[in-house]
């Protein structure tokens, strides 16, 4: 194998593979990419076994082959390199790789190509396409509520469900829930509702972030793989039976208020100051133009504050988890909001303003005064 290639284009490939590397793991050869050559470039792949992620590279290939290298050392090395031609040459066996690049020149030790795991063979039909902008929108505003408690692996992960012409993304973690839908641009091919674990999900989104064009979702031996041009991200999938979600989400209120969402961002952020030593809890109470946001530590203080909105219904009190609440504001794509409540001690829940694709339900807090 030999090629060159430009240093920042590298990097960035390295450093995206590198997120899928193990740091714990008794089989060495998952510390290691595999860089492989192509026509035109160079596909470089990292893998955990649960989650991989393959990128491309635009490059020289002078000779083809493949070869595996180290992750954290490679990852170093390029990192320290000047923004200039790399040139990567070596041959499949015990021998080293030579990188260099100006005046810098490394030989590193990698392992057998052939011992790096095989990556699932999708079945050539994606179920899918979805804009890669928007698959991202759709992880950033649900991963937040999936569950870390390893003793329910079915919440741990991000229910992708596609079905007709309508894609879901759902997580819950018990305590809240987050829906976000859109409309396909062409129906699914057949059904899908599959976990993938939080993890993935996360990784996708950060991978899409510098990713245009359509995403495509295919299906290969317990996994899905999400697909743009140059980009490919493989999860295995959680095992289990997601719960009936839309059994949870209310379909009714007993109060609503209109507020602007940013308003009510700061205003739940400084009230949770005085509410880190307590459960991290904060009331609510609207009642007539005004929305009296309170919080009360007795060993530290107390804070108030006051949100112009609209209401209607009856006037409701009730107490929430201030960051679950800023977890929802933090990613929701609405100027303003509606909050509609249920009562003191029943979900709420808080939808855009201007769309119903959006859904974010969050159960109150029981407090004693």
């Amino acid at each position: 194998m030999w090629v060159t290639c430009a240093q920042p284009a590298l990097l960035k490939a390295v450093q995206l593979v590198g997120r899928a590397i193990s740091t714990r793991t008794t089989m060495p050869i998952l510390g290691y990419i595999l860089l492989e050559t192509k026509k035109d470039g160079v596909k470089l792949t990292a893998t955990d076994l649960e989650l991989a992620i393959q990128t491309e590279v635009e490059a020289e290939v002078k000779q083809g082959g493949q070869m595996t290298l180290p992750a954290r050392i490679f990852g170093e090395i390029v990192g320290n390199l000047a923004p200039a031609t790399v040139e990567i040459k070596g041959q499949e066996g015990p021998a080293p790789a030579e990188i260099s690049c100006e005046t810098s020149h490394f030989e590193i030790l990698g392992l057998p190509a052939g011992d790096f795991p095989t990556l699932p063979r999708t079945n050539g039909e994606p179920v899918a396409s979805i804009e890669a902008d928007v698959a991202r929108m759709m992880v950033n505003q649900t991963i937040f509520a999936v569950s870390a408690d390893e003793t329910r692996p079915f919440l741990t992960g991000v229910y992708v469900v596609m079905e007709g012409a309508e894609a879901r993304f759902v997580a819950t973690d018990g305590g809240r829930l987050a829906l976000r839908k859109v409309t396909l641009p062409q129906a699914a091919r057949q059904k899908v509702g599959v976990i993938v674990p939080a993890k993935a999900m996360a990784e996708l989104g950060r991978a899409l972030a510098s990713a245009s064009g359509p995403v495509q979702l295919e299906t290969a031996d317990n996994q899905l793989v999400f697909s743009v041009p140059g980009l490919r991200v493989f999860s295995r999938l959680i095992s289990g039976q997601f719960p009936n979600y839309q059994q949870v989400i209310p379909q009714e209120f007993k109060q609503r208020l209109r507020i602007q969402t940013d308003r009510l961002l700061k205003a739940v952020r400084r009230a949770s100051i005085t509410a880190r030593d307590s459960a991290n809890v904060v009331r609510l109470s609207a009642m007539g133009k005004t929305l009296t946001i309170t919080s009360n530590t007795p060993e530290v203080g107390k804070a108030r504050e006051e949100v112009e909105v609209a209401t209607e219904g009856d006037t409701i009190e009730a107490a929430f988890n201030a960051r679950y609440l800023i977890d929802c504001l933090n990613s929701i794509d609405a100027g303003e909001l509606f909050f509609e409540l249920t009562g003191p001690l029943s979900p709420g829940a808080i939808r855009p303003a201007h769309h119903s694709d959006y859904v974010y339900v969050l159960a109150p807090v029981r407090v004693y005064s």
